[in-house]
């Protein structure tokens, strides 16, 4: 056989059903078509039959509407992220030749891979544009020329063959600390809301972990993703270039003499042109879509990220670096003593974190998102197991998706690796374990020890 051929973006289309009623105008219901240099007619049909198939589907399922369409060549996935708009995917599928035949791999790539690119997609561009539909209402020219705008670029960035499970679960890794440190985490925030009254929510970080969030847990997963994944990697990335010397430190120095600094602001705040541009955010607060200013503030590995009501910080340049100047002044003192805090916190995790190395898991907690891994040491990292053990990990998360009931799943590869995955009150755990003459007793006992001394009584085991 030959090597196998990746799978690749065929197109990439949103439509909106209520467009193009009258024959000869169905282009018209096309918002946003990938690739452009296909003609008009072949968008017209893809749309159509995607069209078609969304409504046949609805008459034996109308509360739930279609996501799959698998044929031996070809997949498209459906996402219905608001009423009358679709946004459908059709990536090639995974090939290779066997003497002059084509053997198509349809398991290489999963469904919920590709319904999370679709979820996420839609997530990001509501995070900073708002719904579809509140553009659309305006002006459908301007909602084609936002989506063009978002998803062109999006769609860049998507590599079908890298998905995992963590793109999926779109987990949060959380920072555990003890009541005292996280009553001054809490009464630092307070004081914040207090002392700036259009600051309005606020999450805080330390080296990629969620310590603090005063959003709803839909907005705090999505914002959560932005701020580790992109923000503050191109950031760093953009330090790194400026101090090529950074790029061989290992360990962060904490002394008293580190000054805190704007991510999103003021570069220097003696210059009101050194604001910049500051990222704009969507919140559905009570029904009502309103518009934040995103000002991100670190120190060392902490950073703390403020939703400001944005037309509050932008009626002048002069009053905004006031503001930036008095925040600055306010959080500065307080955040750096935090910083050292939860420095020691997060050493003594550390040193527990190295029992987790003896493992490989995943751990999932569908109430509040909240992950856990040996898989993934860090944020933006790869997974350290191969494809066929991840792909084990996933058909056992779709079991779990589809029964919604607590279940156990236990299997053995041909290279002697025995993997377990167990879902209990909405919590997902999955593990591999290379025991090669172990029998279900030892696995049975390794699970015990593996939940009993890093999950306590959160994961309960039963034999």
């Amino acid at each position: 056989m030959t090597e196998k051929s990746p799978s690749t973006l065929i197109n990439f289309f949103i439509f909106n059903t209520t467009l193009g009623q009258e024959e000869g105008t169905e282009h018209e219901k096309i918002l946003f078509y990938y690739p452009d240099a296909d003609n008009i007619d072949k968008q017209s049909r893809s749309v159509g039959l995607s069209e078609a198939i969304v409504h046949f589907c609805g008459t034996f399922a109308p509360d739930r509407p279609c996501e799959v369409v698998q044929t031996l060549k070809s997949r498209q996935v459906f996402y219905q992220p608001e009423e009358n708009f679709w946004m459908i995917m059709a990536p090639s599928e995974v090939t290779n030749k066997d003497g002059n035949n084509i053997v198509y791999h349809q398991d290489e790539v999963q469904d919920q891979a590709l319904q999370s690119i679709l979820m996420l997609s839609y997530k990001i561009f509501r995070l900073f544009n708002g719904p579809f539909s509140m553009t659309f209402n305006e002006s459908v020219d301007s909602c084609r020329e936002l989506l063009k705008h978002f998803f062109t670029r999006f769609i860049k960035s998507i590599k079908l063959a890298q998905q995992d499970l963590q793109d999926v679960l779109q987990g949060i890794r959380f920072l555990p600390l003890g009541k005292q440190q996280f009553l001054k985490v809490q009464q630092f925030i307070n004081l914040i809301e207090a002392n700036f009254s259009n600051i309005t929510y606020a999450q805080l970080l330390f080296d990629d972990q969620l310590i603090w969030s005063s959003l709803d847990l839909d907005h705090t997963q999505i914002l959560y993703g932005y701020l580790t994944t992109n923000l503050l990697p191109n950031h760093q990335e953009a330090e790194n270039i400026k101090d090529q010397n950074s790029k061989d430190s290992k360990s962060v120095i904490y002394n008293l003499d580190v000054q805190g600094k704007f991510i999103t602001g003021p570069t220097e705040l003696g210059h009101a042109a050194s604001i910049g541009k500051i990222p704009r955010i969507f919140i559905n607060k009570d029904g009502k879509w309103e518009i934040f200013a995103v000002i991100v503030y670190k120190v060392l590995d902490t950073v703390l990220c403020m939703l400001v009501k944005y037309d509050t910080i932008f009626p002048t340049s002069t009053s905004t670096i006031d503001f930036f100047r008095k925040l600055d002044k306010f959080i500065g003192p307080q955040i750096k003593q935090l910083t050292f805090d939860i420095a020691e916190q997060n050493i003594i995790n550390r040193r527990l974190s190295l029992t987790e190395m003896q493992y490989r898991f995943i751990y999932f907690n569908h109430m509040n998102c909240a992950f856990k891994s040996s898989i993934y040491p860090k944020i933006n990292q790869p997974a350290i197991i191969g494809p066929d053990l991840m792909r084990l990990f996933y058909d056992i998360h779709a079991e779990f998706d589809k029964s919604k009931s607590n279940e156990e799943f236990l299997a053995k590869t041909a290279t002697d690796c025995w993997v377990v995955g167990k879902i209990a009150d909405q919590r997902e755990l999955f593990v591999a374990q290379n025991l090669k003459n172990g029998s279900l007793l030892d696995i049975n006992d390794e699970m015990k020890k593996l939940v009993g001394s890093l999950f306590g009584n959160i994961f309960y085991f039963n034999s």
